[in-house]
């Protein structure tokens, strides 16, 4: 049984099918397999298979949004696909909505590893291609338009591979090449296919496939419209049998992400005689490779409906490479057991040391080490500066988090602990940072929204100050240049120290009127406001210490970290709660600030 059908049984158990009435939604790959399996059982057949369009081959199918009613239970086939799917029909009769039945358990929310796999892959997606594609003054390709795109590598590359392929032994079976590999997807198809052998990727194949990595990466990149890596490699030998119709060589769908993609690379010449792949396009036309041997097929496998053409002249031998949407250069050979097929998530926690930068006397977090400046029974006492070594060795740790501290630092004292953070960092590493979300402050200072600013607490003392200073408590512009930049004098003495004791002197933002504050908040910087604030404290005060003096818009401080060796991968609050449990008090001020997870990248200078 394939996994589709495993778990159709089991819905259909679930959900008393064989009392009542049914549609199955999907006519591709996983569509079929449940048919299948429903008249090998003598199960009760669905009412109707329904799709996106109505048509009557393979099979007849009936519209989806053509049906009026919705008054009966819809299996649909597709696991990967689920939400999309529900979104779309929802979205266009909002009766599907309690009758839609998921092969696999789902709910939109962190702890449904379908919701967690989409919302990942479709945020990384956006943030590699928006990068690659404004980089590249990006256009369009035929991949885009057509969903495949057909190359050819140099003839003694491919001469080179064809002799090494015939001195590879096969991949068995075993307990450990079958394991799922951790993080990754089965096999959709589930089926074994008797008529297809997995090959050994050896080194010799692997400086193979690096090579022809290498030569069309770049072609294949503008193809992608994004950086792309590769993230499972196989190479298979189909055997000599006329129109095999086994596993692979059915028509389907692999239910992937759209950012996973496939490209087959034909060690043999791929033809409808020799063995190719024919697709079926989204016209109802169908194209079958054709070509000499080093020709490859890059193709949304998702999209078009496909199936291995087997022949009884030649074993056709492939090379199939699963790429995924990277957000830098990246040609590494990376390959995983038989039953795995791609990662759930673009990104992985990574796991020893854990470092917290500033985190305050009361951070407190088994196997963290807590650097600041201040007292605390969990405080690995420093000093701050443009010339801070960390103490930690290169490479020795997971995670570097930083909770609301950056905006207290200058600028050369920042970019200082990005590069030594960049060098405590094993390979891989995750980088968390949390400050204020200073978009929004501005945003809310030039709409006069006072509201937003009851999150923060000032108190009427403090407040009375301000206007003592002619600034004004009450404006909204004042409160949004207090969250960029901040500052307190002697008088009123340290911050976060002493905090019990009854405070005189002044705690605020620079001491400017609303009207010059209005001119500085238009500015669409807010790097340069804070820059324009700081300087105006420094021009009218003599002993003072600042609190924040470092502010960002959020495209801002992304680039910021990017330029020191760091990939951003999400800013999804609900995905980096789940993925970083470990955090203490990870929560805390959530509706003022944003959150940035980066991973080191192993070479600094992307490409």
């Amino acid at each position: 049984m394939s996994e589709i059908t495993t778990r159709f049984e089991i819905v259909y158990r679930e959900n008393n099918l064989s009392d009542k009435d049914y549609y199955v939604y999907g006519s591709g790959g996983g569509g079929l397999d449940i048919l299948r399996y429903v008249e090998e059982k003598g199960l009760r057949a669905p009412l109707a298979v329904l799709d996106r369009e109505a048509k009557t081959e393979p099979l007849e199918v009936l519209s989806a949004y053509e049906l009026k009613e919705v008054t009966h239970p819809v299996v649909v086939s597709s696991i990967s696909f689920y939400s999309e799917i529900k979104h779309a029909l929802v979205k266009h009769n909002a009766q599907f909505k309690s009758q839609l039945i998921p092969l696999m358990p789902y709910s939109e929310n962190v702890t449904n590893r379908l919701y967690i796999s989409e919302s990942a892959w479709t945020e990384y997606q956006s943030l590699a291609e928006s990068s690659y594609r404004k980089k590249q003054a990006w256009t369009g390709s035929q991949l885009q338009q057509q969903g495949f795109y057909i190359g050819v590598s140099d003839k003694a590359f491919a001469d080179n591979f064809r002799v090494l392929c015939d001195t590879l032994p096969q991949q068995h079976h075993t307990l450990e090449s079958s394991r799922q590999d951790f993080d990754y997807f089965s096999n959709a198809l589930g089926e074994q296919n008797s008529d297809l052998q997995r090959l050994e990727i050896t080194t010799e194949a692997q400086t193979l496939i690096q090579q022809f990595l290498e030569q069309h990466y770049d072609e294949i990149a503008e193809q992608l419209g994004s950086h792309w890596k590769v993230v499972n490699s196989r190479i298979t030998k189909l055997a000599k049998v006329l129109n095999s119709n086994v596993g692979s060589n059915k028509l389907h769908l692999d239910n992937m992400p759209k950012p996973v993609k496939k490209i087959l690379l034909y060690i043999t010449p791929p033809s409808a005689d020799t063995g190719s792949t024919m697709m079926e396009l989204e016209d109802g036309s169908q194209v079958t490779v054709e070509g000499p041997q080093g020709t490859f097929l890059l193709f949304q496998n998702s999209r078009l409906k496909h199936r291995g053409l087997s022949t009884d002249k030649l074993n056709r031998l492939v090379c199939e490479l699963t790429v995924a949407t990277n957000q830098y250069k990246d040609t590494q050979v990376r390959k995983v057991g038989l039953v795995s097929e791609f990662p759930y998530k673009p990104w992985q926690r990574c796991g020893a040391y854990k470092v917290n930068l500033g985190g305050g006397a009361n951070f407190n977090g088994e196997n963290w080490i807590c650097y600041d400046e201040c007292d605390g029974a969990n405080i690995e006492p420093i000093s701050f500066t443009p010339d801070t070594r960390l103490p930690n060795s290169d490479h020795s740790c997971s995670l570097v988090y930083s909770s609301h501290f950056f905006e207290h630092i200058n600028h050369e004292t920042l970019t200082n602990l990005l590069t030594e953070s960049w060098r405590i960092l094993q390979h891989d590493g995750d980088l968390l940072i949390k400050i204020p979300d200073f978009d929004s402050a501005r945003e809310a200072g030039l709409n006069g929204n006072m509201g937003y600013f009851e999150q923060f607490s000032q108190s009427k003392a403090l407040l009375q100050c301000w206007q003592k200073y002619g600034v004004d408590p009450e404006c909204a512009l004042s409160h949004a240049a207090n969250v960029i930049t901040s500052f307190w004098d002697a008088d009123y003495g340290h911050l976060y120290k002493n905090q019990t004791s009854s405070r005189a002197g002044y705690c605020g933002p620079a001491k400017l009127s609303s009207t010059q504050y209005a001119e500085i908040l238009k500015i669409e910087s807010i790097n340069e406001i804070s820059k324009i604030l700081t300087q105006k404290v420094r021009a009218t005060e003599s002993d003072f210490q600042f609190n924040h003096q470092n502010a960002w818009t959020k495209q801002e401080f992304i680039d910021l970290v990017s330029d020191f060796g760091f990939e951003l991968v999400s800013t999804d609050y609900e995905l980096l709660e789940y993925a970083f449990p470990d955090v203490p008090d990870f929560e805390a001020h959530k509706p003022i600030s944003n959150y940035y997870y980066f991973k080191k990248i192993a070479n600094k200078g992307k490409s």
